[in-house]
């Protein structure tokens, strides 16, 4: 929306970031399933996902929820957009009151803020952590610009069935070539409803790019219009197919669900 594009204008001549959250907690998705990670949320999206759980995500927040501690959950608020040089002073005081694995910039879609990536990368990396992508890998003009700053890209591959919206699969192959010089996995979120035909499609397209890419596929959880869980008969019977295409493909449900953390 205009009213988006003027407020991200002026958050990136300010070097500010508008923020949603920043907390610490076990990363549930994706293969690096079961490490503590910080994440730092943004605001904004390109995507309405019919499945979203991070609806916040969408507006700019008058107030971010800001972790005080690592793990201990005493947020305080902090007024939206939030300094750059403030950001990076407490990510990285965040970063030494426990060990992390990586800081995860999630969203929203983070590449419509990538100047947060770059100005916090350089600190993040001499802490020893690592930086973490999560997109719905849209934007490869944007991952472009800021590769150098990332790590590891944990890219979605957004299936129509699931997200309400229609397919944008031309911007995902070139987002995926570009992200293959990185530590580098695709998840695809998928509904009781998902033809075959829509993972199929996105496996062979993957497979093109480079067979060894590794895809998760991620049951939807229940939430919003999509109420029952898929059938784990459809589960094993998606992840046959798939993996003839695709032989790294795995399945992984949102882990932090079960462990009721954020």
């Amino acid at each position: 929306m205009v009213q988006d594009r003027e407020r991200l204008s002026l958050c990136r001549a300010e070097q500010a970031a508008d923020l949603v959250e920043v907390f610490s907690s076990i990363q549930g998705e994706g293969p690096r399933v079961g490490e503590r990670h910080l994440f730092v949320r943004t605001a904004h999206c390109d995507m309405q996902c019919a499945y979203c759980d991070t609806p916040l995500c969408h507006v700019s927040p008058p107030e971010a929820r800001i972790e005080l501690h690592a793990g201990r959950r005493d947020e305080v608020r902090w007024p939206n957009p939030v300094p750059l040089t403030r950001l990076l002073d407490h990510v990285v005081r965040m970063l030494r009151e426990v060990p992390h694995r990586a800081v995860s910039f999630t969203g929203g879609e983070p590449l419509l803020q990538p100047w947060v990536i770059e100005a916090l990368a350089p600190g993040i990396r001499a802490e020893g952590v690592a930086t973490l992508l999560e997109t719905d890998g849209n934007l490869p003009d944007a991952l472009a610009a800021v590769l150098d700053a990332i790590d590891i890209v944990s890219m979605d591959w957004k299936l129509p069935s699931a997200t309400k919206e229609p397919a944008r699969y031309a911007e995902h192959e070139q987002f995926a070539r570009l992200s293959r010089s990185r530590e580098f996995y695709v998840k695809a979120v998928f509904v009781e409803d998902t033809p075959d035909e829509e993972l199929l499609e996105a496996a062979t397209r993957l497979a093109r790019i480079d067979p060894a890419i590794l895809l998760i596929l991620q049951p939807c959880t229940p939430l919003g219009p999509f109420k029952r869980p898929v059938p784990s008969g459809r589960v094993a019977e998606l992840f046959d197919r798939v993996s003839r295409i695709l032989p790294r493909t795995r399945v992984l449900p949102q882990v932090h669900r079960m462990l009721h953390v954020p």
